[in-house]
């Protein structure tokens, strides 16, 4: 009983720590996504109207700003937030799933296999592993 409590709690601390990425990614992604939204509002004001902001020119304050943009833009690209959220609620949901089957093994009393589940666990975080590859080298 030792070995599966382990188990268990092996899996839920994983579980925890991908829940806990994913809601950094999300942040991430919709703060990228409100400062961009943002940005490109501040650009159409600049240039919608003729106006000075301590004796900067409006057509200056869009110049700055169409600067800014491409660089919130691109590192929204390049860190990809949304597709490692998704990514980590997924590894997250299995590895729920994971440890939800195997404490209700637990309950009924049933024979099983730890290192059937041992094996799943690893197997969950080498596919996690390699796809959170595949999502930064993009």
């Amino acid at each position: 009983m030792k070995n599966e409590d382990t188990l268990v709690t092996k899996i839920q601390n994983a579980a925890n720590d991908h829940g806990n990425q994913a809601t950094r990614h999300k942040v991430l992604h919709r703060s990228l996504w409100i400062a961009s939204s943002c940005i490109s509002v501040l650009i159409a004001i600049s240039t919608a109207f003729d106006f000075s902001l301590l004796n900067i020119p409006s057509k200056n304050i869009a110049t700055l700003f169409a600067i800014i943009l491409p660089m919130v833009t691109s590192y929204m690209v390049l860190r990809s937030p949304e597709k490692l959220w998704i990514h980590e609620i997924n590894i997250r949901n299995q590895l729920l799933d994971l440890k939800t089957e195997l404490e209700l093994l637990n309950i009924r009393n049933a024979q099983y296999e730890p290192a059937d589940f041992e094996k799943r666990y690893l197997a969950i975080m080498a596919a996690a592993n390699k796809k959170w590859i595949e999502i930064k080298e993009g």
